[in-house]
């Protein structure tokens, strides 16, 4: 389990403090602690961050990242992201009545060339019927992987963090069904299936 900037701390008999650092589009700037006995003990943990922490905009509060630890050199722990999350109280504060909450999903390989799960949340300005509804899930599916393709991982993270991809989106949509909302509610990696080993005799 991680901390942040602790003030005081005990050192647990045989365990070592090892700091916790954000990305590389994020600097690698120290964001907190984790305490394990050696460095093959922290390899592979996951740490769900604020974004705020890590990017330093605090208007970003409302997102959660996971981080996992994929390197550590001495007592220094350095990670990738895992996943991008949009906090649910954020979510429910923005759907209102007489309007329609739509939810799309669509896994779509980046620049990458892995594969990532994307989750999209957009409400109407007006409540629509359900074809209507049909129609803008559909637009933006083909709107969601036509603009993420071009990024890798890191890049669309970024793009994410400061709102430039969720407003292209939307812009877009809403030029033939208005859209008082669109965000991307989620995003993680997908685990790579494993090809099947036969045996040949």
């Amino acid at each position: 389990m991680a901390k942040r900037a602790p003030t005081k701390r005990k050192m647990k008999k045989g365990k070592t403090w090892f700091k916790i650092h954000a990305p590389k589009i994020f600097n690698e700037k120290e964001i907190g602690e984790t305490i394990a006995k050696d460095e093959q003990a922290v390899l592979g943990r996951t740490i769900k961050f604020p974004f705020s922490e890590i990017s330093g905009d605090i208007t970003r509060h409302n997102i959660y990242v996971k981080l996992k630890i994929e390197k550590v050199t001495g007592e220094h722990a350095y990670t990738t992201i895992v996943s991008y999350e949009l906090s649910k109280p954020y979510l429910q504060r923005v759907v209102r009545r007489r309007t329609t909450k739509v939810d799309v999903v669509k896994n779509i390989p980046l620049k990458d060339g892995k594969k990532y799960r994307i989750k999209v949340v957009a409400v109407t300005l007006h409540k629509t019927k359900s074809s209507q509804r049909a129609s803008v899930i559909n637009d933006i599916r083909t709107e969601i992987e036509n603009t993420v393709k071009q990024y890798d991982f890191d890049g669309l993270i970024a793009a994410l963090s400061i709102g430039k991809l969720q407003r292209e989106i939307q812009k877009k949509i809403s030029k033939t069904y208005p859209l008082r909302f669109l965000e991307v509610r989620k995003v993680e990696r997908l685990k790579e299936k494993k090809e099947a080993v036969t045996n040949k005799d």
